[in-house]
């Protein structure tokens, strides 16, 4: 693709942008990034452009070499190597021209639940990043903020975020590689914050840091959790309670729990050999049927149909298609 564009001095328009009525800009479609599992690395083609659209997931740019400039909400915006901006799924952005040098790799979190649990700690201190992810993930706010950050004045921190994402890369599609990037937005969570050099953000501060609590308190006791007892943890009424997660998140408690509880069974399932009964028990359960409408009922198909559907790796390499 690359050498076809270079040699054609043209572009080549190899991700389809999904038509949207009423929308002029279009948004990238997931089907295109998702085969292997929530988190998805992919490298944007050099020798190229990328047209003006938003997105169907939340997207990290990392500028590996050279620099990028892109338009973000019509902003000009370079970046520069070892910077990186995260954008929500209303941000408008295109990017101009990359040359041989301009490599840019993109992390992709696909669904909410991922971004749950990437802040299912409930020790985790409140800051930029975690403020922006649950805003993220949550269907009734605002979806139009994007931070940007500079990793140059933090060795290790730019060491370590392109050794993972370097061996994401290479391991893409893979459990391998779900588990590193997983580490990288984990490591983020932590020390990213005190990198940012610009960020816009517009969100809907009430009752938030009451439900980043509250979420963070579920995604961890989600075994053996209730409506009553998380209320009675927090000192509210179940109702009151129930009527403000349903309200906030636009998911019922039972819900945000099942969606909990179907993500810790999906990684069981990918990455260990537990029998359907010990993850069924794993997860809270008192029976294996429960399990099942679990999956039926979310997935479409049965744990034993999942645990067969896994998609065998493959290995890509940065300087290629």
């Amino acid at each position: 693709m690359e050498q076809e564009q270079l040699a054609g001095k043209r572009h080549i328009q190899d991700v389809p942008i999904t038509d949207s009525i009423n929308k002029i800009i279009k948004a990238m479609p997931l089907w295109d990034f998702f085969d292997y599992g929530s988190i998805a690395v992919t490298r944007s083609n050099r020798f190229s452009y990328i047209p003006a659209h938003t997105h169907s997931f939340i997207e990290i740019n990392y500028v590996y070499s050279g620099k990028s400039i892109q338009y973000i909400d019509d902003k000009k915006v370079t970046l520069k190597t070892g910077q990186a901006v995260i954008m929500d799924r209303s941000v408008q952005q295109r990017i101009d021209y990359a040359g041989e040098d301009d490599i840019l790799i993109n992390i992709l979190i696909r669904d909410d639940d991922k971004i749950r649990q990437l802040l299912h700690n409930e020790n985790l201190v409140t800051n930029s990043l975690t403020r922006f992810l649950f805003n993220a993930s949550q269907p009734n706010f605002n979806h139009d903020n994007y931070l940007i950050f500079d990793f140059n004045n933090s060795p290790i921190t730019l060491r370590t975020t392109e050794n993972l994402i370097i061996q994401g890369w290479k391991n893409n599609g893979t459990n391998k590689s779900n588990r590193l990037l997983n580490l990288l937005m984990q490591t983020w969570l932590i020390v990213a914050s005190e990198n940012i050099i610009f960020q816009k953000t517009n969100y809907v501060d009430a009752h938030q840091d009451l439900m980043i609590q509250v979420a963070n308190y579920l995604n961890t006791h989600y075994q053996d959790i209730s409506l009553k007892s998380l209320a009675r943890h927090f000192g509210y009424s179940a109702n009151y309670l129930g009527d403000k997660i349903n309200k906030e998140t636009g998911h019922s408690f039972k819900q945000l729990l099942q969606m909990r509880r179907l993500n810790i069974a999906c990684n069981l399932i990918q990455q260990t050999n537990f029998s359907m009964r010990e993850i069924s028990e794993y997860i809270g359960y008192d029976n294996h049927s429960s399990l099942f409408r679990l999956f039926k009922s979310n997935l479409g198909v049965s744990p034993s149909e999942y645990r067969e559907r896994i998609i065998r790796p493959r290995q890509l390499d940065l300087k290629s298609e």
